[in-house]
């Protein structure tokens, strides 16, 4: 680094404020500028000094650490905050993040943990900047062209009701697929508590949806570049949270708000959404304009795809926005494919072949089918097709569907929705 991380401790011991200078005593990178032993000092030297971290005790007499940081947050947006504290419980952290903290430590924490999260939240800090920022195209050498701002772009979430059904691979592929055909694109990981986005493109989570949702009146596009993370230059992508309780800070308003921003900005939003159907779930496909359902050849996803088709119909999404893909298709099972679309009553929009193996070495290899050594494989052919399928069916479309009013975004639940006095019409 080319200077020094100024950090402020704020705690009321004084012990623990110089226990934790010591840590960082011999970091050549990290300065540590100043003490402050409550919130209202924190708040006064956080104005004067301007810090770049601030290490925050939440349990302070006076202003405590969430009172603190929310001050400090609107005075000085540049500071950015991590909450120290023996509770860890899922409470306190949520309360920290929508104070404007971008990471939580509990103590006892060692030096490296310390120094790892100063350094990592140090580096996703946003910068201050004069004119808006657009994602760019990367990957060739010289200097990058930004992008002018685009027409609103296409929200494509993948689902299955049925848990299993490889709905992070195909998500994964085609996300990476679309960007692979210069769209700007942008993938997030919708499987807020247990998302495997970060394992299947080996990346290691930095930042993640909560840095968004915790400023979602900051959310600009220079903003989300600082977040986001790039996986060989070409695809920007979300990651879920970094443990299952910050999932709670995610709630289906600010996930719809996080879509509708990548929508002006990218292209394509691929997201990985979780088989459960909760009120977050219901959010990202009602933000949807595509919905790619997957269904493989057994009677029990057969079940639940049916049932969603139910559910879909009950919501009033249109027909169109449901594109049903059969995955790990295979001629061995006693289901067929074209059983399947005689069944549901549905057209079978894209195939995927079964390949266990393929899949799986993809998985643990951290990459993607499509830019393996098995793209030429069947099942990365297929993969290939569905993103180029998915990329002419919604970039052919000569006059964009009609969104859905503001006031209609507001779910209400998923019991609301269904028996409240009247249903919003959710895309399509």
């Amino acid at each position: 680094m080319s200077e020094n991380i100024r950090v402020l401790i704020v705690d009321d011991l004084p012990e623990t404020r110089e226990n934790v200078r010591k840590l960082l005593q011999f970091e050549s990178d990290i300065e540590v500028i100043g003490q402050a032993g409550t919130g209202e000092e924190a708040v006064q030297m956080a104005a004067e000094y301007k810090p770049d971290i601030i290490l925050m005790d939440i349990n302070m007499p006076g202003i405590d650490g969430i009172g603190a940081s929310q001050k400090i947050s609107e005075m000085v947006p540049t500071a950015q905050i991590i909450i120290m504290s023996v509770q860890s419980d899922s409470d306190y952290l949520r309360r920290a993040m929508l104070a404007g903290a971008r990471d939580f430590l509990t103590k006892p924490f060692g030096g490296d943990e310390l120094v790892t999260a100063i350094r990592r939240v140090y580096s996703k800090r946003p910068t201050i900047s004069t004119a808006p920022v657009y994602p760019q195209q990367r990957g060739g050498a010289g200097p990058v062209e930004a992008y002018a701002p685009v027409p609103e772009g296409n929200v494509v979430a993948v689902f299955c009701p049925k848990g299993g059904t490889g709905c992070s691979t195909v998500a994964v592929n085609v996300a990476v697929g679309l960007a692979r055909r210069n769209y700007r694109t942008v993938l997030v990981d919708g499987s807020l508590q247990f998302g495997d986005v970060a394992v299947m493109l080996n990346l290691k989570p930095v930042a993640s949806i909560v840095d968004l949702v915790e400023r979602d009146t900051e959310m600009d596009a220079e903003l989300i570049q600082t977040v986001v993370q790039q996986y060989r230059g070409s695809l920007d992508v979300l990651l879920a949270p970094p443990r299952p309780e910050m999932a709670d800070v995610v709630t289906e308003d600010k996930i719809q708000a996080v879509l509708e921003k990548l929508r002006q900005i990218y292209d394509f939003v691929v997201v990985d959404t979780t088989s459960s159907l909760d009120d977050k779930a219901l959010a990202i496909l009602d933000s949807a304009d595509r919905i790619v359902l997957l269904v493989q050849q057994n009677l029990p996803t057969l079940k639940n795809v049916s049932r969603f088709f139910d559910l879909a119909e009950s919501l009033d999404y249109d027909a169109q926005k449901v594109w049903l893909v059969v995955n790990r298709a295979s001629n061995k099972y006693g289901i067929s494919v074209e059983d399947i679309s005689k069944t549901l009553k549905r057209p079978i929009f894209a195939s995927i072949p079964d390949d266990e193996q393929v899949v799986n070495m993809a998985i643990d290899k951290g990459v993607p089918i499509i830019t393996g050594g098995s793209r030429r494989q069947p099942v990365g052919v297929a993969l290939a097709n569905l993103a180029d399928q998915v990329a002419k069916e919604l970039t052919s479309e000569a006059v964009p569907e009609e969104k859905t009013a503001e006031a209609d975004k507001k779910s209400g639940g998923l019991f609301g929705r269904l028996f409240g006095g009247g249903r919003v019409r959710a895309g399509g």
